[in-house]
């Protein structure tokens, strides 16, 4: 009756229509998948066109943008992954239905196809069209963050568009690919079974939960005992991986000994509300213990990557202050009186021009090495590497200098120094050695205007005073004589250098435009000397965009860590909620009224849904020492703030987590009822 091409028609439009029906009866799980999608391509999009698009961005935000949007790349795929295995589990027994009314596994396939191609539409061009509709809005934020004076422009750019396009389907391509294999090889009794498979109840893991002890304990012991912040960057991430590994470990056997001790406390596990939420998790919990895991791990991420991100933007005048103690700083290298004399002529008429008087000058030569304090030595390093031991950076200054400094009259003998450390412990010894040169100290100096005590500075800086300039250039030839860099150079770092800085009265536009003013001088006058300008002002753009694009980085990522966890916390409930719906059923049956239901879905939620937050607190708070020395690589010493900051971002956590518990709760009661 029907030709073939009617039959394929017709079957085409049966498949489309199941796939729809399909999608509409799985609402409540698909509508917060493709909702996902969506915002995955949405921020991918924008981040995409802010590193590649023509945009006003300068290039070093441009690059802090492409990380951002490989790290996007790397996380869209494993969450899309990740939530549609809660999707394939809770389909599995509606697919197994239709193979065993004769529906072939080709047929479901096409219907699955037909899904995920809907799905696909909706997500991609609708995440595409809000990236176009919000992209404005978050380069706006992104130029406020970055102080730029002029605007940024927002264009559609078709080439990021197409990469978009082409990434996000591949996924979904992907996705259709393994939930095909998974009814493929998979049997319809177990498709029919496949959502609701029982487990036996697990034996307590004592190996894998002491494991996981001393992995969390490692993780832990490294981030409290690491002093140097060099160190913690490369300690930082085998923290970091034990702590992983070791919340993993313990979530999976440690949960499940925690709830084998409440079922033997008689007290606590024969209660109603406790009875029946305890023996469901007791055979639930290989499952529940990996999501749980992963809500504590992505929950501490959320927590650590806002909190530094806020107090680096917000301590942005402190970083300043550290990195330029004066508002400007002159360095000249290879000097001599004649150089030193005429920039110090050229900074004092600029300043008298601009109506404006120096503060608080700081004028000194210095020889500056680099090495490690071992013992009584000072082992130098020529090529200014910094080693993995305790690097210090040493600065050689003659009395003559610090005497004028300090305004004081001290002396010293030959093979004499004075001491001072920014080191907050005392060096203690009454002699020091630069390798294998011996100086007696003969003083160690508790307070100095070369700088300040602080044991949070990136690297530790040891300040000797020297008798006179010879000590300090035989020194220094001795050292960089070793150093396999280039004669030039040698020679540069063989040479006194001088240093002048100083405050200055006015506005910020008006010192901008002295450093401004000083650095062209040098550059056009003195075009013979290696000398160097730097200065609070004329470098505060470079700051706001380093660390503007790092908060912007941080709330971007922290939101869409923030968005998976939620989500993963959803379907955690509400797939635990189809699985406990027959159980609940019986449990009413046979006596339990539904304020008791309500009683035991209440200890059960509370039970998983905390244990999570409350590890990753934990979490933060022993990564908390180790975070503030890699905050002291960017120059952030206000520790104080960064308590602050991490107050306020675990508050506003807790406020948003326990918003999803209601909610999770309500919908979970709603399933099980």
């Amino acid at each position: 009756l029907f030709s073939k091409q009617e039959v394929s028609a017709l079957s085409s439009k049966i498949y489309g229509k199941l796939a729809i029906t399909n999608l509409k009866n799985n609402r409540k799980t698909y509508v917060p998948y493709i909702l996902m999608a969506v915002l995955s391509v949405m921020m991918y999009y924008i981040v995409g066109g802010m590193a590649q698009g023509n945009n006003g961005l300068s290039k070093n935000v441009k690059m802090i943008m492409g990380y951002m949007n490989g790290l996007l790349m790397i996380f869209s795929v494993i969450f899309l992954f990740y939530t549609n295995s809660f999707l394939i589990k809770r389909r599995k027994r509606e697919i197994g239905i239709y193979n065993i009314l004769g529906m072939g596994k080709g047929h479901i396939a096409k219907m699955l196809a037909i899904e995920a191609v809907i799905t696909a539409f909706i997500s991609i061009f609708g995440g595409i069209l809000l990236g176009i509709v919000f992209g404005k809005l978050m380069y706006l934020v992104l130029g406020k963050l970055l102080h730029y004076d002029i605007s940024v422009k927002f264009t559609v750019e078709i080439p990021v568009l197409e990469k978009t396009f082409a990434f996000f389907m591949a996924i979904f391509v992907l996705i259709l690919l393994y939930n095909l294999l998974q009814i493929r090889i998979v049997s319809p009794v177990e498709l029919l079974h496949g959502s609701n498979q029982g487990e036996r109840e697990p034996k307590t893991k004592w190996l894998l939960a002491i494991v996981g002890a001393i992995l969390l304990g490692t993780g832990y012991y490294i981030a409290q005992t690491t002093g140097n912040p060099l160190d913690a960057m490369t300690k930082f991430f085998f923290a970091v991986v034990c702590v992983v590994l070791g919340t993993y470990g313990l979530f999976i056997a440690g949960s499940i000994a925690v709830l084998k001790m409440l079922k033997k406390n008689k007290k606590y596990y024969y209660q109603a509300k406790h009875f029946t939420a305890v023996s469901g998790m007791i055979y639930r919990m290989k499952q529940n213990a990996v999501g749980l895991a992963n809500i504590c791990i992505l929950s501490t991420m959320v927590l650590i990557m806002v909190s530094t991100t806020v107090c680096l933007y917000m301590g942005m005048n402190d970083i300043i202050s550290v990195r330029y103690p004066r508002e400007c700083e002159v360095s000249i290298y290879r000097t001599n009186a004649q150089t030193e004399e005429k920039v110090h002529t050229i900074i004092e008429e600029i300043i008298r021009k601009n109506n404006t008087k120096a503060e608080n000058e700081r004028i000194y030569h210095l020889g500056e090495l680099t090495g490690y304090l071992d013992g009584n030595k000072m082992i130098l390093d020529p090529d200014k590497y910094y080693s993995d031991k305790t690097s210090s950076s040493v600065v050689l200054i003659p009395l003559a200098d610090y005497n004028r400094l300090e305004e004081k009259n001290e002396t010293l003998n030959d093979g004499e120094v004075l001491l001072f450390s920014t080191q907050t412990k005392s060096y203690g010894q009454n002699e020091i050695y630069l390798d294998d040169t011996k100086f007696n100290v003969k003083k160690e100096l508790n307070k100095s205007q070369l700088d300040e005590k602080n044991n949070d500075k990136d690297i530790p800086i040891t300040y000797m005073i020297m008798k006179d300039e010879e000590p300090i250039l035989n020194i220094l030839k001795q050292t960089y004589e070793k150093s396999t860099q280039n004669d030039e150079t040698k020679a540069s770092l063989m040479a006194m250098t001088y240093y002048e800085a100083f405050d200055m009265k006015g506005s910020s536009e008006l010192k901008k435009n002295v450093e401004q003013q000083i650095r062209t001088a040098l550059s056009e006058q003195v075009p013979e000397t290696f000398c160097s300008c730097s200065g609070r002002q004329i470098n505060k753009d470079s700051f706001y965009e380093l660390y503007g694009s790092l908060f912007f980085m941080g709330m971007y990522l922290g939101f869409m860590f923030l968005m998976v966890t939620v989500l993963i916390i959803y379907y955690k409930q509400i797939s635990e909620g189809y699985d406990d719906k027959d159980r609940y059923k019986i449990m009413q049956q046979v006596g339990m009224d539904k304020q008791e239901v309500k009683k035991s879905i209440r200890s059960q939620v509370l039970m998983i849904f905390f244990l999570p937050l409350v590890m990753a607190i934990i979490h933060v708070a022993a990564a908390f020492k180790v975070i503030t020395k890699l905050l002291a690589m960017f120059f952030m010493t206000n520790i104080t703030l960064f308590i602050e900051c991490t107050i306020a971002t675990i508050i506003v956590f807790a406020v948003i987590y326990c918003i999803v518990f209601m909610v999770t709760e309500r919908e979970y009661y709603r399933i099980v009822k």
